[in-house]
């Protein structure tokens, strides 16, 4: 089209975007997650509901929405985790370059603890991360009383 290449991974405004994008691309783990437990609500439900009047968005919240919470507790758990141990995707692709707008903590970790040798301030960095990632997987676990919906349990 005559239009001159874009370097994606060389551009300071459009390298973290990319590894963004890949980010993104990589949910579909979670999404044959959430998948499963669609259908694994109860058609009886669906068929009350039917009888009730509701249609399909009411349906959708007030049915299935609810009893897929458990779903979107383990899958916000493990994105939460999985978000701040991101490495593969800044290391493999740009190492942190240009001008390290993709440097992610977990690469800088690692280069401050085998590039430079470092393993002191290596291993603070990770015990800095293992906080960081308790305190916010414990926050989640503290508030999903207030969210979460088990089947098991009457109010």
């Amino acid at each position: 089209m005559g239009l001159a290449p874009v370097r994606w991974l060389n551009d300071v405004n459009t390298a973290l975007g990319v590894l963004i994008g890949l980010g993104v691309w990589q949910f579909g783990s979670s999404m044959l997650i959430f998948l499963a437990a669609i259908k694994n609500v109860p058609s009886s439900y669906h068929e009350a509901a039917i009888v009730d009047g509701a249609g399909p968005v009411r349906r959708f919240f007030a049915i299935v929405l609810p009893m897929i919470t458990p779903v979107f507790f383990f899958n916000l758990v493990n994105q939460l985790i999985g978000a701040f141990q991101a490495f593969n995707s800044s290391y493999l692709i740009t190492s942190g370059k240009p001008l390290n707008t993709t440097l992610y903590y977990g690469v800088h970790l690692y280069n401050r603890a085998f590039t430079f040798y470092e393993m002191g301030y290596g291993s603070a960095m990770a015990w800095f991360m293992l906080l960081v990632i308790a305190f916010f997987t414990a926050l989640v676990f503290k508030s999903s009383s207030a969210w979460v919906y088990y089947e098991s349990e009457v109010k």
